[in-house]
């Protein structure tokens, strides 16, 4: 899993780190969250999240593309959802053959 986070260049990432031991704060972080306006609302007033928010503290570059992926041999798609997303082998199959396409929709 690691090797697949390194190829899309998201590894630092992986030192990231949210300690959740203190569930009162992230039940309130959960309430305060709204997902209509993908913002904070806190009593401070209203907190949204921007691109260059991200830059700064990932320190990612925003600008142009962040990542080209290789096209993917329907087989190679099939296992990687499988191992990934944890769902069944048929699943994925179905899935795959029905959208043929980029994008597959599983629940």
């Amino acid at each position: 899993m690691a090797g697949l986070v390194a190829a899309t260049g998201l590894s630092p990432l992986i030192a990231c780190l949210l300690d959740t031991g203190d569930r009162r704060l992230m039940l309130v972080f959960e309430k305060w969250w709204h997902k209509e306006t993908s913002s904070f609302h806190l009593p401070v007033g209203e907190v949204t999240i921007t691109l260059d928010d991200v830059a700064s503290l990932l320190h990612f570059s925003i600008i142009g593309a962040f990542r080209n992926f290789d096209s993917l041999h329907i087989d190679e798609a099939i296992l990687l959802l499988v191992e990934l997303l944890e769902v069944s082998l048929e699943e994925a199959r179905a899935e795959t053959v029905q959208c043929h396409g980029e994008f597959v929709r599983l629940s």
